[in-house]
């Protein structure tokens, strides 16, 4: 155990802290973040290996309470000399907590090096050797000698075979849904951990976690009456009870540390150090009293969840203006605070948020209505966004709800911060609550949703989310649909039903049947998997601690892992929307109504990548209708796939409860799709990008910004309860001026009023990715919209720097 204070380097480096606006003390938490390399830490791994060995025999969340107990007694921990809120998944300062006991392969996941791959050299090492070698332990995450020996030696061996991933991978073989040489991740994906959950925080401000635990306990006393009953609570109640006692003992270590820190300090950080002693002392133990006290229970509830979890799950904070402006109002009146130090502390929390390795974890959702309807917008909305601008958003999402009744003056406000950083994306709440109401929200709920993960619309603090947790890939789909069941380059393989022969397709409409017939066949796949993992999950590894601040899972005596939140549901993830309503376009237009081609010639084309068909090729990119141009020819057939997949997902029961919520949305997936993609039929080549969320595929949109809102909201049109992505990047100098400012408002407001569901968009020109791709070191805080989700510009991988770059780029 490490307890320690941890000085930051206070040298700036090249292209930062120029004409910043926030204080010093950001900017050093700010340099010390951003110069600092992703790490492994083995300490959650270490202390959770030996509970379970402690605890062999009893039952799953005691198991699990107890590992969290055993971490957060024994794990390094330490205050930085600027810190006002403390607390840390790991003592590193960019490394996340390993969840082995839900994956042997989380070591080398939890880095992100998976979906970004800055650094191929270390994937192709560690495909070689595997994540968990010693040669790719201490070669690339720089663990030392003796936690190699540790990790290599006594924990991997404990978990072979009692892992998640392990026995769900077993018992679909087991059931028969996943053949012997099939890989776990093809056409479908159904493997991805659950998380996507927005933080019942709300609870914990209200009750602290005393008041949980109390909770928890008067739950099993009322059950002592039904004797069958409460055998079946009483493991999930006294785990909340164990984990939310180990929540408030972590916070007391802190409050000790202080105390020893401040005897040695003097003057001002004297007085701090004793304040967050104080402050320690009292939450997130008992409810909060002022506005410091508040963000630092959020804080510690958001970090003590993930280490519960496991890894950088997406917890979202969920509707932070809200939480807190009672506390900022309250203490402004008082006199006991002033808006800028809570500007101050916000970009501390900001700062913070983006240790998050996880993509979209750190998901802030400001903005919207109340559960009235009437705009929900307050000093506390205005002060993230300036907070946010200060910092440069870093790689915190920031989520802005959007009304009818959003006052004009705060969606300029929002358009002017993103002319300095490119964190924010817009969200509509008419189409998003038509959309939750409709899925079974209340009105009420519906109007408090939250943003999870990247673009996911989910209920605060009282469901399951899950939202991403499986795919479909829909290029795939196509791809079969051509292939009678097989992909391209995979002959060998039946991955999906038998449909016909392609020659013998006769029209459009033959093509359609056999898209919806690959789907049908790959969707149930999807769900008979997703369900034995859903049920491993709430058999083996519940969530006591996470559970324990969503409403509904202590009234009702259940986990989240068992469906005990109020609101349940599953989620199916599918990106190519663009790439499959071209390609059902260009195969209209090329073979049904030109016949430039036969089918059985258009699909040997594909399988050899167009070599010898280059000008037929030309001819479809230059001339086959493509989304995004306001075309009905295609824009119909975008509609069509889009309501195929939505009603096919939302046809399939979840085993926790509700349906399969579809969305839309690539998370920069779609580079690595369309790697394990042939050629389609739209002219796209093997191995390159499909296309993203419901955004146009690159390049493509010709008729302007007008257009491609035509397009989209037609498509928008279509329930998708989990959301969609829309990514756009348009040329700066659009939002220099006050006109230019004036004219992206009304243009997000009409983009909204023809319903519109989500929109991002990157204020870079081509000229500056370019200088930022070739020159790395002078743009150390340039943040981009992925597709969904803000990431450092120049930790993505080329792949995606180059995906970003061929985007259109709208001037006008």
């Amino acid at each position: 155990m490490q307890t320690t204070t941890h000085p930051v380097n206070k040298t700036p480096f090249e292209g930062f802290e120029k004409n910043q606006p926030y204080s010093d003390r950001i900017a050093r938490m700010k340099y010390d973040l951003l110069s600092s390399s992703y790490e492994a830490d083995i300490e959650r791994a270490r202390y959770y290996t030996q509970a379970y060995r402690e605890t062999e025999g009893s039952l799953p969340a005691i198991r699990a309470a107890k590992g969290l107990e055993k971490t957060l007694r024994h794990m390094s921990i330490k205050i930085d000399d600027d810190e006002l809120l403390v607390g840390a998944k790991t003592i590193k300062k960019v490394a996340g907590p390993i969840g082995i006991e839900r994956s042997l392969s989380s070591l080398m996941s939890f880095v992100g090096i998976q979906f970004q791959g800055k650094d191929v050299d270390a994937i192709r090492f560690m495909d070689k050797v595997g994540g968990n070698s010693p040669e790719f332990l201490k070669g690339y995450l720089n663990l030392p000698d003796e936690m190699v020996h540790e990790f290599s030696n006594e924990i991997l061996p404990y978990w072979e075979g009692k892992d998640l991933h392990s026995r769900m991978v077993d018992q679909w073989r087991k059931e028969g849904v996943l053949r012997e040489g099939e890989p776990t991740k093809g056409p479908v994906g159904a493997g991805g951990m659950q998380g996507h959950v927005t933080v019942g925080l709300q609870k914990v401000l209200d009750l602290g976690f005393s008041g949980i635990a109390h909770q928890a306990k008067t739950q099993l006393d009322r059950l002592k009456n039904d004797a069958p009953l409460y055998d079946k609570r009483k493991d999930f109640l006294e785990a909340v009870q164990i984990s939310a006692n180990a929540v408030i003992e972590h916070a007391r270590r802190y409050a000790d540390l202080a105390e020893t820190m401040a005897r040695t300090s003097s003057g001002g950080r004297k007085k701090e150090l004793c304040d967050i002693a104080n402050r320690s002392r009292k939450v997130p133990e008992l409810p909060a009293g002022n506005f410091m006290e508040a963000l630092q229970s959020i804080w510690m509830t958001q970090i003590t969840t993930v280490i519960s979890y496991g890894e950088d799950s997406i917890f979202a904070p969920g509707r932070v203006d809200q939480l807190l402006y009672p506390y900022y109002q309250k203490d402004v009146e008082a006199g006991l605070l002033t808006k800028e130090q809570a500007i101050d502390i916000i970009e501390e929390y900001l700062v913070k948020l983006s240790t998050f390795i996880a993509f979209g974890a750190n998901n802030i959702t400001i903005g919207g209505m109340d559960k009235n309807g009437a705009s929900a917008v307050n000093a506390m909305s205005y002060l993230f966004l300036e907070a946010h601008e200060n910092i440069k958003g870093l790689r915190n999402g920031l989520a802005v709800r959007i009304s009818e009744n959003t006052p004009r003056s705060f969606l300029r406000k929002v358009v002017e911060t993103h002319r300095r950083t490119a964190g924010v994306a817009f969200f509509n709440d008419t189409v998003i609550i038509r959309d939750l109401n409709q899925d079974g929200y209340p009105l009420q709920d519906a109007r408090n949703y939250s943003i999870v993960g990247c673009v996911e619309p989910t209920g605060t603090g009282n469901n399951n989310g899950y939202t991403a947790s499986n795919s479909i890939r829909l290029s795939a789909i196509l791809e079969m649909a051509l292939h009678e069941g097989r992909q391209f380059g995979a002959d060998w393989q039946q991955m999906g039903s038998k449909t016909p022969l392609p020659d013998t397709f006769e029209s459009i409409e033959d093509v359609k049947k056999a898209f919806v017939d690959q789907l049908q066949y790959n969707m149930a796949l999807m769900v008979k998997r997703a369900n034995i993992k859903d049920k491993l999950f709430a058999d083996a590894f519940p969530t006591p601690l996470l559970s324990s601040t969503i409403e509904g899972c202590v009234e009702s005596g259940l986990d989240l892992t068992s469906g005990g939140s109020k609101f349940n549901h599953g989620g199916v993830s599918a990106r190519a929307l663009a790439t499959v309503a071209n390609s059902l376009a260009a195969i209209q237009w090329a073979v049904f109504e030109e016949k430039l081609v036969t089918m059985a010639e258009l699909v040997e084309h594909l399988k050899n990548n167009f070599k010898g068909a280059e000008a037929l090729r030309q001819k479809i990119i230059n001339f086959a209708p493509k989304y995004g141009n306001a075309d009905p020819k295609v824009d119909d057939i975008a509609v069509w796939v889009a309501k195929v997949y939505s009603e096919e997902a939302r046809k399939h029961a979840c085993i926790l409860g509700g349906v399969y919520r579809p969305l839309l949305v690539a998370s920069g997936t779609h580079v690595y799709e369309g790697r394990d993609t042939g050629a389609t039929p739209d002219g796209r080549l093997a191995k390159q990008p499909v296309s993203n969320g419901i955004s146009p595929a690159n390049g493509t949109e010709k008729n302007g910004m007008t257009s491609v809102f035509h397009s989209v909201c037609a498509v928008s049109a279509i329930p998708m309860p989990d959301g969609t992505g829309m990514n756009m990047n348009f040329n700066p100098a659009m939002i220099q001026s006050e006109e230019g400012l004036e004219k992206l408002t009304s243009m997000l407001e009409a983009y909204f009023e023809m319903g519109g569901r989500h929109i991002q968009f990157n204020p870079y020109s081509k000229e500056t990715l370019k200088d930022a791709q070739q020159n790395p070191k002078n743009y150390p805080d340039l943040m981009v919209k992925v597709s969904g989700y803000s990431y450092r510009y120049i930790d993505l991988s080329k792949a995606l720097q180059d995906d970003i770059l061929t985007r259109t780029e709208f001037s006008a």
